[in-house]
């Protein structure tokens, strides 16, 4: 009896002795002190920037559940602005007041994200933090920043800005689009009418950037039959569908956004004259399968960015993915630049060896890389505008032809029958290889096609 006493103590102590090695607290203390504020500012309501939010909340769990930063926890608030700009103000001035934030995110739309810097800026002196636009691309934010370095220098943009997406477009409009679509010569472009567009519609003095029309014309050779800046949200889309039918256009691309209703559009597009037109939208909830349901599989036919599938881009791609599919948030580029976002503030402060310093916040935010899951992660130190403090891109002295290798990976796909996602490349020459049995232009199926196949 004593025996078998002695032996099921042992067994005892060997199980609690493994369960203790096996528990993630028992390597992992529990962050302790003065917690680290993360804000973000956005449209709760949003379905493209709610995600973001919900995205950064799951880094930070993970964060505070590896025992924080520095060992201290870290704190994430959310300030909804229910999509307007002085709510934005008032909520940003709420995470550096009240919250004590060092750390505050702003949704990606151009016009309030400028009234949340011209508020930091005017905080700054009194609350030390760090402003980061998360996916806008007016070139304004940043150009700002070469401007004016020493009111603005807190400032930064993990998209990169609108000069960037010209040597994008020249490989896409030169290479992917003839391959798609056989002897392309004419499109019709609709604008989303917000500030991020103004300069692809007008061009860019300082940069002897021509308008995109311009270049689609004199470069390519392609007539722009159509074009008009249209509402993001509550747009009647079927009277400029019948126009753009009317004007045989053979293309349309939509410069599209997370806060374009392309919803509404591809379900108009779908019963319109102009169903046959292939189109491309440029950004938005297409990123994501989520389009398909949100359409009633209208969007048969439609090619967009696509950066919600399980495919390698680098070795955080799946995982990443699969955690956001697990929790139902859906990944447009966006989302993943703000989870990205947490990790790299987790690095930044760690580099500084903490929170107190600004100065050495902002060098740290200058000199940080991390790899993320489209990419590299890293901020544009060449002093030249708009690209500083952008995200690093494309070489800012040459940005109609280098996009740098690795830093940002865009899968082109379409979406097909009963919603497949089928894969047609790279959005620019650069990432050809990585996509390398992914997909092809050649992949590419008509929306006519399409519907006869649906039958």
């Amino acid at each position: 009896m004593a025996k078998k006493l002695r032996f099921s103590i042992v067994v005892l102590a060997v199980v609690s002795l493994v369960l203790l090695i096996l528990s993630p607290t028992a390597t992992t203390a529990a962050p302790k002190g003065e917690p680290i504020v993360i804000g973000y500012v956005g449209m709760v309501l949003s379905p493209g920037t709610r995600p973001c939010m919900d995205a950064q909340k799951v880094a930070v769990e993970e964060i505070n559940n590896a025992g924080g930063i520095l060992g201290r926890p870290v704190k994430y608030v959310i300030a909804d602005n229910k999509g307007d700009t002085s709510l934005t103000v008032e909520g940003a001035r709420r995470l550096l007041v009240e919250d004590k934030a060092t750390f505050i995110s702003v949704e990606g739309r151009t016009e309030i994200c400028l009234a949340a810097q011209e508020n930091s800026a005017a905080m700054f002196k009194k609350y030390p933090h760090i402003l980061v636009f998360n996916g806008p691309m007016g070139s304004e934010l940043t150009a700002r920043v070469m401007d004016e370095y020493a009111k603005y220098r807190f400032c930064f943009r993990d998209w990169d800005a609108e000069p960037a997406h010209y040597a994008q477009m020249n490989y896409f409009w030169g290479t992917t689009y003839p391959q798609m679509f056989n002897g392309f010569k004419s499109i019709a472009i609709l604008w989303e009418d917000l500030a991020w567009t103004n300069m692809w519609r007008k061009g860019i003095d300082y940069l002897n950037l021509p308008p995109w029309e311009e270049m689609l014309e004199k470069k390519f050779g392609v007539n722009v039959v159509y074009s008009k800046a249209v509402k993001p949200r509550g747009t009647m889309y079927l009277p400029i569908l019948q126009q753009i039918a009317m004007k045989k256009a053979q293309v349309i691309f939509y410069c599209s956004s997370w806060f374009t209703d392309t919803e509404s559009f591809a379900k108009q597009w779908a019963e319109s004259a102009a169903r046959d037109i292939p189109v491309n939208l440029y950004g938005g909830v297409a990123q994501t399968a989520d389009y398909w349901r949100m359409t009633g599989g209208k969007c048969l036919g439609i090619i967009s960015g696509f950066t919600d599938g399980e495919i390698f881009l680098t070795d955080k791609t799946i995982p990443f993915i699969k955690k956001m599919h697990e929790r139902k948030i859906p990944t447009q580029i966006h989302v993943h630049l703000a989870y990205a976002d947490i990790y790299f503030f987790k690095e930044v402060i760690e580099k500084a060896g903490g929170t107190d310093n600004i100065d050495k916040l902002i060098r740290a935010m200058e000199t940080t890389e991390t790899t993320y899951s489209l990419g590299r992660m890293a901020y544009e130190t060449k002093p030249v505008k708009p690209f500083f403090h952008s995200k690093v891109r494309v070489d800012p002295d040459n940005p109609t032809k280098t996009t740098y290798p690795g830093v940002y990976i865009q899968p082109v796909a379409q979406f097909q029958n009963g919603g497949k996602i089928v894969y047609l490349g790279a959005s620019c020459k650069e990432n050809e290889k990585i996509f390398e049995g992914i997909g092809s232009p050649k992949n590419y199926v008509s929306p006519a096609e399409l519907r006869k196949r649906a039958k």
